[in-house]
């Protein structure tokens, strides 16, 4: 009875207790009633842990899989000074540091999926990489990839290509070779759908992939490739030109202009750039007018 009680006073729903109940023999309940107490007590780590307990002699206990939600979102919110803490020396590129911060976030939530994914992979960095040693345009693309590998919403296609950007333009550093190795072995089909000539630049490949996809009517294809460029060289007039071009066939018009403006800022006497814009100008000026009533 403790248990269900505390299942509808927690509004883990009267439908999930009334599934639970009948099922209930005396080791779950047990648990249920262990889980409920550290939860109630504030110490979610431990009701976790006990709804873990329940879920693995019964996989099939909605109640115990939702409270641990409940649980992890209560301490999200307790966490939240180390994790802007965590995310502040990620940023600076202190990844020992950081992986010690992570360390006690992990003993605040040790089930977090996310977390013990992620100490996976920082270990590996911070074992190459402790710091980031100087915030050359080097070191710079090496932390954009590292913050693209880490992040929750990993992009590692663009990870791997910025930390080979790096690797070009810091060829003595034997810090990124490693880096890329590693982030090979995580992700071998970053390697086995590389399409990169062997002596072809990052940037110019990703530019000339970009083309390609203008050419096949593939523009958003077209527009993330030159995006991914601009990240790390967002003074790249190429980029800015082929973003526009690719802009202008999806018909978003703002962004072509703005592409091209930002590119006739970095090459004023481009003349190619200035028909570009006059055409959208006459283009804008043309655009029927709504009628008025």
């Amino acid at each position: 009875m403790k248990t269900l009680i505390l299942i509808l006073a927690l509004g883990a729903g009267t439908a999930s207790a009334q599934e639970a109940a009948p099922t209930l023999g005396s080791e779950l309940r047990e648990l249920y009633d262990k889980a409920f107490s550290y939860y109630v007590a504030e110490d979610y780590s431990k009701a976790i842990e006990y709804w873990n307990l329940v879920l693995r002699s019964d996989p099939k206990q909605v109640t115990a899989r939702n409270m641990i939600e409940e649980a992890r979102q209560k301490m999200a919110g307790t966490s939240a000074s180390l994790k802007s803490a965590f995310a502040r020396l990620l940023e600076r590129g202190r990844y020992a540091e950081a992986l010690m911060k992570l360390e006690e976030m992990l003993a605040s939530d040790p089930t977090s999926p996310y977390y013990q994914k992620l100490q996976g992979k920082l270990r590996r960095i911070a074992d190459l990489a402790p710091q980031k040693p100087s915030s050359s345009k080097a070191w710079t693309a090496a932390g954009e990839a590292i913050a693209s590998w880490l992040s929750e919403k990993e992009d590692l296609p663009f990870a791997y290509d910025a930390l080979r950007y790096a690797s070009e333009l810091s060829p003595a550093d034997k810090t990124f070779p490693r880096l890329i190795k590693a982030l090979e072995t995580e992700s071998p089909q970053l390697k086995l759908n590389d399409t990169k000539p062997e002596n072809a630049g990052i940037l110019d490949h990703k530019k000339e992939m970009a083309l390609h996809h203008i050419y096949d009517s593939k523009f958003y294809l077209a527009v993330k490739e030159l995006e991914g460029v601009l990240r790390l060289d967002p003074s790249d007039v190429t980029a800015l030109k082929r973003l526009g071009s690719a802009y202008v066939q999806l018909k978003d018009y703002r962004m072509a202009k703005q592409a091209w403006q930002k590119a006739l800022k970095l090459s004023p006497e481009d003349e190619q750039l200035k028909e570009y814009l006059d055409a959208l100008e006459q283009a804008a000026q043309q655009k029927p007018q709504p009628a008025r009533g």
